[in-house]
């Protein structure tokens, strides 16, 4: 099947993809959770012999590969022009309005991943045919937004377990999500996880890039109050790591593909201490790689964590976290020192995690395509 996928202007933001010179894995810039769902879908979806055409927005237009790992890239202010009654299916990913002018009668689908649809005009729903979200609770959530609940299906996210190996160093804990979830937390628990376990490190493995958010004013009343929230954690968040350096927390922000996927392998806990201010998390590809990756997943139950993750083997914290704080610093605490309770976790999730590979991913994908295809 001839496949056009679009991440737009508003997912990309103001991180422009690297595809240039070949080295998405390889670059600074990193993936987040969403960029990989991309990059990786675009290419099982190649190997599976289809014709893919991935159109983003990329850091050197010029410079980009005709081809990536068997995709053919386009800049997205192409997609327009370049899709036409050729392709079979066009995939948006979280931005139904990118189907506005698109000239095709293949099937449109929109990969949800966000919680809303306020970033939207007037009228997004018809040009969708399939909405797909990442869970049940996930989509249930966004059904009460649509008028056509009957559109929707459930396409999780996934991972990689070849990427990882137990290169376990005792005592490390990593953070490799978004910073305003909940990350205040574990560095609020911090001490008295060093306290207990002296050898303890936390890497923090995200960019700080958050615009203005930073530079408000902790009492100005003019935003929203999540966007104020935002701004009162990652303030404490910055001044919390420059203040705890000497106990062994480390802000790293954005690293590759590759080493990201070597400190996960070298992380002996992922402590998600996930709290958000707003329905954020219908999945977390973050949580799911902990899994995968011979690591100690520490989770709430926040958003659609415990329904996805509840039975994974993971060692789940009931939310709110600030009224648990007690349980989840002892299981980062095991998670760290006790080897046999760490080792047993360890193999339920890597277990779970299997169920949830790209391949596997991009065959349901194929699945949904075939089976809704206006073509066919």
């Amino acid at each position: 099947m001839k496949i056009a996928i679009l991440f737009g202007n508003y997912s990309v933001g103001n991180r422009p993809f690297d595809f240039h010179y070949d080295n998405i894995w390889t670059c600074l810039r990193g993936l987040t959770g969403s960029d990989l769902a991309v990059v990786v879908i675009s290419r099982e979806l190649a190997k599976l012999r289809h014709n893919i055409s991935l159109f983003t927005v990329h850091a050197e237009p010029q410079n980009k590969p005709i081809v990536w790992e068997g995709v053919k890239l386009f800049n997205y202010i192409d997609h327009h022009t370049v899709i036409d009654d050729s392709f079979d299916a066009v995939i948006s990913i979280n931005e139904p309005d990118a189907f506005r002018g698109v000239n095709t009668k293949g099937l449109k689908i929109c990969w949800e991943f966000l919680n809303d649809f306020t970033f939207c005009q007037d009228g997004f729903e018809e040009f969708v045919d399939l909405w797909l979200s990442p869970c049940q609770m996930h989509m249930e959530h966004l059904k009460t937004q649509t008028s056509q609940p009957e559109k929707w299906g459930v396409l999780p996210l996934g991972c990689e377990p070849s990427w990882y190996s137990d290169k376990r160093i005792p005592g490390r804990v990593v953070w490799t999500s978004s910073c305003d979830r909940g990350l205040h937390w574990l560095l609020s628990c911090w001490p008295e996880i060093k306290k207990a376990v002296p050898y303890a490190t936390l890497k923090i493995f995200y960019h700080f890039d958050y615009g203005n958010i930073l530079n408000m004013e902790p009492n100005d009343d003019n935003h929203h109050p999540h966007v104020k929230e935002m701004g009162q954690r990652l303030r404490y968040c910055k001044n919390a790591i420059t203040k705890m350096k000497d106990l062994g927390v480390e802000q790293v922000g954005s690293v590759s593909r590759v080493d990201i996927a070597e400190e996960l392998s070298k992380a002996s806990v992922f402590g998600f201490s996930a709290d958000t201010v707003a329905f954020t998390e219908g999945f977390s590809v973050s949580a799911l790689e902990s899994h995968a990756s011979f690591t100690v997943p520490v989770l709430t139950d926040c958003d659609c964590l415990g329904s996805i993750y509840k039975d994974s083997g993971c060692v789940m914290i009931n939310g709110p976290i600030r009224e648990h704080l007690p349980e989840f610093t002892t299981a980062v605490i095991k998670g760290l020192t006790d080897k046999e309770f760490a080792d047993k976790t360890i193999e339920k999730c890597m277990n779970f995690a299997v169920n949830y590979t790209w391949p596997g991913i991009a065959k349901q994908m194929e699945n949904f395509i075939k089976t809704h295809n206006k073509n066919q």
